[in-house]
């Protein structure tokens, strides 16, 4: 009677996994079979620990948002219903293809635990898979892949200063009362040599969490989950240095009592600034907020108009012969407002974008 209850409660996400199974095992490429397992008579769910441990980083696209990774899984778990007699078959272990492995499961019957990668974005190529079963029943899942995975919770708004969040999110196919998830601590991490030059990527832990399932019920998830922060050196010396460099040697030159040189100057600095901002915003997706950088490069496009603009009234008043007039308001506005005001720029944005946020 209980057996029966169980059949038909779990009979509509049976049907589903029937009829999606060739699909997600061909995207996933783990545990392949035509047919879909009988859920386990078992009083408990199905215990599987996994591993996640990223061996490299291909690339970082901070556009699209995503990552490409060449990642190692393992999977361990016991399951009685697969023990076998290591003397009738000659050895202690049985070593098993993927897809070979489900249709012995299938066999017995017993449950294959497959998962999907929650946020991957891509084909998963599996360079190698294996699935190894001892004769008490125990079994270790092991998968090196590469794929592109989506990194929804980035936030550029401290940009340069950013430090973005990672994930690596595995949900298992079938729901939590079926099978659960535990860690395997000791086989997750980041590998010491990513090949990841502009990131620094730190502070690897995994993340256990519910999630809803392709079952559309609550299903076990682990993630890996790192932080990764920029090398602020190559944007101090790239970006911040020239920039500095061209407000000091602007400042300076304002010294000059020619106004039609200062506004030269100033206006060969705008097209400078504009050269800055394509460059920053290529590096970045079109976002709807400003960033840090973009605010003292919009500043910075405000201050040099108003400079040029300023020495323009400047010049006039020369002409008109209210030249006394004109040097008063340029000792003020221009050869010290200027650079008060470019302190107080940084100084605000600062606060807002890196202190206060």
């Amino acid at each position: 009677m209980r057996r029966s209850g169980l059949t038909t409660r779990f009979l509509p996400f049976l049907l589903m996994v029937f009829l999606l199974w060739p699909a997600m095992s061909a995207a996933q490429n783990l545990f392949h079979s035509g047919s879909s397992p009988a859920p386990s008579s078992r009083d408990e769910p199905l215990e599987v620990a996994i591993g996640i441990h990223i061996d490299q980083i291909v690339e970082v696209n901070q556009k699209s948002e995503n990552y490409r990774a060449v990642a190692t899984i393992r999977a361990e778990w016991r399951d009685p219903a697969l023990a076998f007699d290591e003397a009738e078959f000659g050895s202690d272990v049985r070593i098993f293809k993927p897809e070979a492995f489900t249709e012995h499961a299938l066999s017995l019957p017993t449950i294959a635990p497959a998962f999907v990668i929650q946020n991957q974005q891509s084909n998963r190529w599996i360079h190698q898979s294996v699935v190894a079963v001892w004769s008490d029943g125990r079994v270790r899942y092991l998968e090196k892949s590469s794929l592109t995975l989506q990194a929804p919770h980035f936030n550029f708004r401290k940009y340069p200063f950013d430090k973005q969040r990672f994930y690596f999110e595995i949900v298992s196919v079938y729901p939590s009362d079926m099978v659960t998830y535990t860690v395997l601590e000791d086989d997750s991490g980041l590998g010491s040599l990513l090949g990841e030059e502009e990131w620094i990527l730190e502070k690897p832990r995994m993340q256990l969490s519910k999630a809803t399932g392709l079952s559309g019920m609550e299903s076990d998830m682990v993630a890996l989950a790192f932080e990764g922060r920029r090398h602020v050196m190559y944007y101090v010396i790239r970006i911040f240095l020239p920039m500095v460099v061209l407000i000091v040697v602007s400042w300076t030159l304002f010294f000059l009592d020619e106004y039609r040189k200062r506004i030269e100057i100033a206006g060969a600095n705008l097209l400078v600034f504009v050269a800055f901002n394509w460059a920053v915003s290529d590096d970045l997706p079109k976002l709807g907020y400003l960033t840090f950088l973009d605010f003292i490069l919009q500043w910075m496009f405000v201050v040099t108009g108003a400079i040029i603009a300023f020495n323009v009234i400047l010049r006039r008043m020369k002409v008109a012969g209210r030249e006394a007039l004109a040097v008063k308001l340029d000792n003020y506005a221009v050869k010290w407002i200027y650079p008060l005001a470019y302190v107080a720029i940084v100084g605000f944005a600062v606060g807002n974008y890196l202190v206060i946020h």
